[in-house]
């Protein structure tokens, strides 16, 4: 693709920016691994404190979902504000002080975690370890993370001025942008209304918010699905016009979301359901998306398709896990296992897509893959890892296993639960060896020194 360009400035920011969620997947993997440990028949008994592997859950689940994602964005702002218009940020300083915050929070994010202090609170999209300096990496990863949306869709108002046609990558991330802005909304609204009680419902304050960030979690995902079959096979799989209007129905689902706040009270189950609802029928441009991609890797089977490139067979992976993550909704019947197969599903397909990118965008930064080999397996090592992994908790649902309990809480009395979980503690550990490779790769690619190579 020739049609990047990158400023000196713009590529150390983009640089930077792309460090970040590699070193925030270290230590997600470090948790990953306590937890996949503390699940696995017989290993599990050899975990004396089931308590930190609560503690363990919280930092694996907001490193791996939550900063991991957000983060990754910022180096799609700068690329798509920066290398797509061909011009800087609107504010250098606004970039590098957002970074600063955002890599700042965190540092103290994974501080409580890692040590073993804090409260741990288990809830959904984004549970908290109850301690000041967790809290405090919230708030300021928040701002960061705000402050650079506010830079990139200044960016993007500035080069309007000059060109009134924005390539669709930009378009995606900017709308993204505003939809991670109503999340943000949406968590102050939580709480400004739960300001009077004795105490906050974590559960109530990210319910919301937690939900509008998935929404621009499938829409990151898709843009990058759209780059990858780009570079890969040379062809965007939609076209600038269908690509801007698949976002535009995303975002519309998504801007009724703070209305539900004076709708219906925060406490009630008409609340947790509307947003629910919104979600279930907000996410269809994805599955466009998947089909768009499908469409075009089928008009090019008379060539070779790479499968030994990873920005490839990341993609590939990404929409296998994340179509049978999505599939596997269907099946949820009560509280068990099923339900984490379903989100690791989602979430995988996210991460796997963000690798792949990770590595395509490594000659931007004048780097290239130092382990090309091991570039090569990796995604199929990541992927099938989470598949078994996947597999594993939804045969383990199916007879019964129940989710968010550990160790000895476990009760697997029954054949289907043993080898379920079985499965799944293998899987997680092939899929963290994987998800190791990655880091490693990266931050060797990104440390050794620079080479002369182009954008592919």
């Amino acid at each position: 693709m020739d049609d990047i360009e990158l400023s000196q400035k713009s590529r150390r920011l983009l640089y930077a920016w792309v460090f970040l969620p590699v070193f925030t997947l270290i230590f997600a993997g470090i948790f990953a691994l306590l937890i996949a440990l503390a699940r696995t028949p017989i290993i599990q008994n050899l975990f004396p404190n089931k308590d930190y592997f609560y503690i363990a859950l919280v930092g694996h689940v907001v490193l791996a979902v939550v900063i991991w994602f957000l983060t990754f964005k910022g180096a799609l702002w700068v690329l798509t504000t920066t290398g797509f218009l061909k011009r800087d940020p609107f504010s250098l300083l606004l970039g590098w002080v957002s970074f600063w915050l955002t890599a700042s929070g965190t540092i103290l994010i994974i501080l409580p975690p890692i040590t073993g202090r804090g409260v741990p609170v288990i809830i959904n999209y984004i549970p908290v370890i109850e301690h000041p300096l967790f809290y405090i990496g919230l708030i300021l990863s928040g701002i960061g993370v705000l402050l650079t949306i506010i830079n990139a869709l200044l960016t993007i108002l500035d080069a309007k001025r000059v060109n009134d046609k924005l390539p669709a990558p930009t378009f995606a991330m900017g709308l993204t942008g505003i939809v991670i802005i109503i999340a943000f909304v949406c968590i102050g609204m939580s709480y400004y209304f739960q300001a009077q009680k004795a105490f906050i419902d974590f559960e109530r304050l990210f319910w919301g918010g937690g939900h509008i960030l998935q929404f621009a979690n499938a829409m990151a995902m898709a843009m990058v699905w759209m780059l990858l079959t780009r570079i890969t096979i040379n062809k965007y799989p939609v076209s600038d016009r269908i690509a801007k209007m698949l976002y535009l129905l995303f975002t519309i689902f998504a801007l009724p979301a703070p209305v539900m706040y004076f709708i219906y009270d925060i406490a009630s189950q008409a609340h947790k359901d509307a947003f629910t609802e919104l979600m279930r029928w907000g996410m269809g441009p994805s599955g466009v998306f998947v089909i768009m991609v499908l469409i075009a890797l089928f008009k090019s089977r008379g060539t070779a398709l790479p499968w030994s490139d990873p920005g490839f067979s990341s993609l590939i992976m990404s929409i296998a896990i994340f179509t049978i993550g999505g599939l596997t909704a269907f099946a949820i019947r009560g509280v068990n296992v099923k339900i984490p197969a379903h989100y690791h599903g989602a979430v995988g397909g996210v991460t796997i897509a963000f690798m792949g990118l990770g590595y395509k965008m490594l000659p931007l930064l004048k780097r290239e893959i130092y382990y090309k080999r091991l570039g090569t397996i990796q995604p199929y090592l990541y992927g099938m890892g989470l598949l078994l992994f996947m597999l594993g908790l939804f045969l383990a649902g199916s007879h019964g296993m129940q989710r968010k309990v550990y160790g000895s809480d476990q009760i697997l009395d029954n054949l289907g639960k043993i080898i379920g979980m079985g499965v799944m503690g293998i899987g997680g550990l092939v899929a963290i060896a994987g998800g190791a490779s990655f880091v490693w790769n990266m931050l060797v690619s990104l440390i050794k020194g620079s080479k002369n190579l182009t954008w592919p």
